[in-house]
């Protein structure tokens, strides 16, 4: 189980975080920009976050 803290990389990463429906917080360079919520769907290029689609190349996205 991936922790708090944790940076998602591979879409492994991504598909456990769906899977195990963890809290995921959406940083750019080094700033929070969106307290995020709930992984509820990955695809290779984005993930769908509380019903709002987030490119996967614009974000780091960090289990909370």
């Amino acid at each position: 189980m991936k922790q708090t803290g944790f940076l998602l990389k591979t879409d492994a990463d991504f598909d456990n975080a769906v899977w195990l429906g963890q809290h995921l917080e959406l940083w750019q360079q080094g700033e929070l920009v969106h307290a995020g919520g709930i992984a509820e769907y990955n695809t290779a290029f984005w993930v769908r976050i509380n019903g709002s689609a987030y490119f996967k190349s614009a974000y780091e996205f960090w289990v909370r």
